[in-house]
């Protein structure tokens, strides 16, 4: 069986876009991503709908990380370690809480969240992203 993840964003602000993974042991994550820029590629999070992720390694980073795909005209979408809107360039990070960095609103504590996360990807899983105020 296919596990399943889902990321329900609560926050689109300048600061970036902000949101709540819920992985499939019922652990809850902080995540980041880039403001809403109607799907521009490496300035922009993704649309809220489900996709598939599979492991892939994070060459720039040198570690494995996992890649969100079937996202129209977007690839190289990742899961990996960040804190700011500043650690993402299109791509998804993963923190413990919501906190601040310098003066950017931030999740934190991102490797240990990261791995955490990375426990329980196996070989992929569902991804399902919303609003909280509704919608798939």
């Amino acid at each position: 069986m296919i596990p399943r993840f889902s990321l329900e964003r609560f926050c689109y602000s300048e600061q970036g876009t902000f949101g709540t993974l819920t992985l499939p042991s019922g652990s809850e994550l902080s995540t980041v991503e880039k403001p809403w820029q109607n799907n521009e590629a490496s300035v922009s999070c993704i649309p809220i709908g489900k996709y598939k992720c599979k492991p892939r390694r994070f060459n720039r980073g040198g570690y494995d990380a996992v890649e969100i795909t079937g996202v129209e005209g977007r690839t190289h979408i990742l899961f990996h370690i960040g804190n700011t809107v500043k650690d993402v360039v299109g791509c998804v990070a993963v923190g413990t809480r919501l906190g601040v960095v310098g003066r950017s609103w931030a999740v934190m504590n991102s490797t240990d969240a990261f791995a955490s996360f990375m426990s329980e990807v196996g070989g992929g899983f569902d991804l399902t992203i919303t609003n909280k105020t509704g919608g798939v």
